[in-house]
This record gives structure tokens, C-alpha cells and sequence, in this order.
């Protein structure tokens, strides 16, 4: 008895958060559109695209550009073995990130609450982003000039507006879902 209440008030308490977490990112999205991207976690049908069909090589850099709460960075580390960075600038998806890190232990996954247009992604071999169109547009052209020689940038659902992916990975009904970029 005591179990199954303990079960059913855990139920309910992760069917609260995920609904506030949904309602958070809308409402950030909606007043603060030019400055914040708005925080949705990959979709596991893009996860699993991404699985089937990427070649990392493990122990290499990867950076996540606005990462949320991190579920893509733990996705890469698990699968591919890279070591992992992402910077989020809004409060609660960074602090969601920090606590299942903890829980799901990814003690070597760095979440940083900073914007990353002010940091360096030169020593990154790769790059992901999964940002709307508008937020690829106004970031293009930092990216392109301060990545690395030589790295792959992973855009999922979005294509950048001026360069073109040497590869276009297509879902199962043939759809493009995950666009690859090098400089």
C-alpha cells in the first residue's frame, strides 16, 4: 500500500515538472524571442536518426549551443563517447540538466549557464545546435568563423541559411532531419 503511494505521488510529481518544464519553455519563447532560443529537448526520433547513421570518434570535444537540459550532450556521451560541453543561459533548463546529470550520472558532462556567443569553440570537433531557423540565421556566421578546421557541426531539423550541408541525413519517410556541416 505504502509502496504504490510512494509510485503514484512519484508519477505525479514527474507529470507536474515535464508539464511545467513544456509550459516554462513556451512562455520564455514567447516574450523573449529575440534573445533566447526556446528550450525543446531533441526529439528520440531524431536521437535515434542521429544513432543510426553518425561516425564520432570517441574522446573528442563536442559542444552543445544552447543544450536546454542537456539530453542531447548524454545522448552523445552514451553512444559515441565524446566529452561533452553545453551552454544554456536560461535558469531552469540549466538547473533541470544539473539534476539529472546528477541522477543519471554524467559527472563528466559539463552544463554551463553561460551564453555561448561569448565563448570559444575553436577547440570543439564537434558542433550541435537545434535551434530555429531565425536563431540558425543570426548565429551562422559566428560559428563558421570561430569553429575549428575541420569540425562537424550536427544541425538537427534546421538548415543554416547561407552555407550547405555536405550531407543530409533523411528520416523514414524521406524527410530531412538532420543536416551536417564542415568548415
Amino acid at each position: 500500500m505504502i509502496l504504490k503511494q510512494i509510485v503514484l505521488s512519484l508519477l505525479l510529481m514527474f507529470v507536474i515538472f515535464f508539464s511545467l518544464r513544456v509550459i516554462y519553455g513556451l512562455l520564455v519563447f514567447m516574450f523573449k524571442r529575440n534573445t533566447l532560443a526556446m528550450y525543446i529537448p531533441s526529439f528520440n526520433r531524431h536521437i535515434r536518426l542521429m544513432k543510426e547513421h553518425l561516425k564520432l570518434v570517441p574522446g573528442k570535444k563536442l559542444v552543445d549551443l544552447w543544450c536546454g537540459d542537456g539530453k542531447a550532450m548524454r545522448f552523445f556521451d552514451r553512444t559515441f563517447g565524446v566529452q561533452a560541453d553545453g551552454y544554456e543561459i536560461q535558469f531552469f533548463p540549466h538547473f533541470y540538466g544539473k539534476i539529472l546529470n546528477k541522477i543519471l550520472w554524467y559527472p563528466d558532462l559539463r552544463l554551463l549557464k553561460k551564453n555561448f556567443l561569448l565563448a570559444d569553440i575553436h577547440g570543439y570537433d564537434y558542433i550541435y545546435v537545434y535551434l530555429l531557423p531565425q536563431q540558425m540565421s543570426d548565429i551562422e556566421s559566428r560559428i563558421f568563423k570561430n569553429m575549428a578546421s575541420g569540425a562537424l557541426i550536427i544541425s538537427n531539423s534546421f538548415q543554416f541559411a547561407i552555407h550547405k550541408p555536405y550531407e543530409v541525413i533523411k528520416d523514414r519517410k524521406w524527410k530531412p532531419s538532420i543536416f551536417l556541416y564542415r568548415k
